[in-house]
């Protein structure tokens, strides 16, 4: 579950605790817009800002919040003399005490990014300094009003619970995604090799092994088999897909003798072009654990823009 999400499901169940939420950057910073902190009742913290001592100052202020109720735009300047943060750039944050109101908002958020649905989260603050929540509704007329973007939970689809995969599926947990392995093999699908926040299927085959998966543009596929015949299988599946990234395990002379069969067969140049094979990060890896960094550290560049 991303860190958006855990918070959404929060605040959708309670309504209770203190928000901070970026709404503007500007320059280098940690986080971006969108970034969450929630203070709940207890005093422990779900979410992060950007850590160091920014994040030191908007627990302090987030407390004082909680006592006085009055919420606040704030800007930050991230320089070493201000806030003790080289990076350089600027914040501003919304920092706002939740209440019931905020529940169906949330609860609906929550609902569309599980979904698979981007949304657009939107808030100000009245006179009263109280937060005024909405999603997905044409602006409020206020002049204070930000809208943030939520990306849906991003999916990740591997095909093949080799030792690669089972290197990976539970990293890929851990930054967020939803994780599904599929492998005719069932005696490699059991929690002994997989925890039980990832979802196993086994199928009868690779043929066809797509067609009950739900797969959009946030939807991450990996084709990882125990053979050529079935990376062929699969891949050509993945590629009628809208599938936003796939990779697929292989040497580069492998990936010119399948590619070369597709063409053979009209797959375009085009379509061959959205496979990254070999996939991953050029970083020397070997082991499967390595392989798997390697492959993560990629996803998450193409999920942030930066490949």
């Amino acid at each position: 579950m991303t860190e958006a999400l855990q918070i959404l499901h929060e605040v959708a169940a309670t309504g209770a605790g203190v928000l901070a939420l970026i709404v503007e950057r500007s320059g280098s910073a940690p986080r971006g817009v969108g970034a969450m902190l929630l203070l709940r009742p207890d005093g422990s913290c779900c979410g992060t800002v950007g850590g160091g001592s920014l994040e030191q100052q908007v627990v302090v202020a987030l407390g004082q919040i909680r006592q006085d109720g009055h919420g606040v735009i704030r800007s930050f300047q991230l320089l070493p003399e201000q806030d003790g943060m080289p990076c350089g750039g600027s914040l501003t944050l919304l920092l706002a005490k939740l209440s019931t109101t905020a529940i169906p908002v949330f609860a609906a958020a929550a609902a569309a990014l599980e979904a698979g649905n981007g949304c657009t989260l939107q808030v100000y603050l009245d006179d009263n300094g109280q937060a005024c929540w909405s999603v997905d509704l044409p602006k409020p007329d206020a002049m204070q009003c930000y809208s943030i973007p939520l990306q849906p939970v991003p999916e990740l689809l591997i095909c093949g619970a080799g030792h690669i995969g089972q290197a990976l599926a539970p990293m890929a947990i851990t930054v967020g995604f939803k994780v599904t392995v599929l492998d005719d093999r069932a005696e490699l699908l059991g929690t002994d090799r997989f925890p039980a926040s990832v979802t196993t299927v086994a199928v009868a085959g690779f043929d066809c092994c797509l067609q009950c998966q739900q797969i959009t543009t946030s939807t991450a596929v990996l084709i990882m088999t125990y053979g050529h015949q079935h990376d062929r299988t699969v891949l050509e599946q993945t590629l009628v897909t809208q599938a936003g990234y796939i990779g697929m395990v292989g040497s580069r002379r492998k990936r010119e003798e399948l590619f070369g069969q597709l063409r053979a067969v009209g797959v375009s140049d085009e379509d061959l072009l959205r496979v990254r094979c070999p996939v991953g990060l050029q970083i020397g890896a070997e082991t499967p654990a390595e392989i798997a960094v390697s492959i993560l550290a990629e996803m998450i560049a193409v999920r942030r823009g930066k490949q």
